[in-house]
């Protein structure tokens, strides 16, 4: 049964690929459709479960994005106020840069 099988599978894809000079009776294309729908239903579980670790991949990676923004973010509003302390301490407006003359035109 097992060698059948086997024949018919192998009859279809030869059939499936153009070589049509040996004609398939009803019951080896249902055989032949059958395991086409199991080989799809395969091949989409296989591309759903991939398609669902990707997007863990990317929930995972927002989140180390999110919390090194907020890090950045806290960074910048403490320098800020270092710098409005030391404005208000000094007069003098303390520049977030330092000039460079390699930047300038």
């Amino acid at each position: 049964m097992l060698k059948h099988e086997i024949e018919v599978l192998q009859k279809g894809l030869r059939y499936m690929f153009g070589a049509r000079a040996e004609e398939m009776s009803l019951d080896e294309l249902l055989v032949l459709e059958k395991h086409l729908e199991i080989w799809i239903y395969q091949i989409r579980s296989t591309k759903m479960d991939i398609l669902l670790k990707e997007i863990q991949q990317l929930r995972n990676k927002e989140e180390i994005l999110t919390a090194a923004n907020q890090h950045l973010h806290d960074k910048v509003e403490e320098n800020a106020e270092i710098t409005n302390l030391a404005t208000m301490i000094t007069n003098f407006p303390q520049p977030l840069t330092i000039q460079n003359e390699i930047f300038q035109y």
